[in-house]
């Protein structure tokens, strides 16, 4: 498993963005997976994530680096100054951030078909848009924040979306999101499953049997050319 912090200057945000990239497996990936971090940073912490890699997921993304998988993970934190939390009341902006996804920051893997996901509130950041390229097959969203209510599965999919929460997270368990994801579940939108333990931390959800799993799933859902 190989990382490195990628780094552009958008012209779409005006400013300095970046990503941390994984490259799991052979060096001919068969698709994208891209996490979107939640909520919180300022623009100083923003800068400083500029510097450094996230150390959690190495433990799992070596693990299946060893396995089958032949993908890359892009691990995206929340923007400090795009009103993602207002996506649904100012599509306007919905849509740059979706272009900056698409033409700048993910561009080196532009011919790949990708699988989104969010943790906490960057499940709005995976959500309002990404999912409805054709390249995108599938999504998924760990503690549970911020999903468009009026959310569906795009007719492309195979699978439904999927919702991991953990029985200690106060976030996707406060009855407002678990309203939102109940219904989600009873139009057949997605299916939910509840971890064995955590809390609302990513570190929680960056686990073997919850990213780990859901990686597998994705590389074994990806649709053959």
């Amino acid at each position: 498993m190989r990382s490195h912090k990628r780094c552009v200057e958008s012209a779409l945000l005006n400013r300095l963005a970046h990503a941390d990239i994984f490259e799991v497996g052979a060096p001919a990936p068969t698709f994208l997976f891209v996490l979107f971090g939640g909520s919180g940073l300022d623009e100083e912490e923003y800068e400083r994530r500029s510097h450094t890699v996230i150390p959690i997921f190495g433990p799992v993304l070596e693990r299946l680096s060893h396995g089958a998988v032949n993908a890359v993970m892009a691990y995206v934190s929340a923007p400090y100054d795009v009103p993602f939390n207002r996506f649904s009341s100012d599509p306007s902006a919905a849509d740059i951030w979706n272009a900056h996804m698409l033409t700048e920051l993910l561009e080196p893997w532009s011919k790949l078909p990708y699988f989104v996901s969010g943790f906490s509130g960057g499940a709005a950041l995976a959500l309002n848009g990404l999912q409805k390229n054709p390249r995108c097959f599938g999504g998924a969203v760990f503690g549970a924040d911020a999903i468009p209510q009026d959310f569906l599965c795009p007719d492309h999919w195979s699978e439904k979306l999927r919702l991991y929460a953990a029985p200690h997270d106060p976030v996707c368990n406060h009855p407002a999101n678990r309203r939102v994801t109940d219904a989600l579940e009873s139009r057949g939108q997605a299916e939910q499953f509840e971890l064995r333990s955590g809390g609302h931390r990513l570190t929680d959800y960056s686990t073997p049997d919850c990213l780990g799993e859901l990686i597998l799933f994705a590389g074994n859902i990806v649709p053959k050319v």
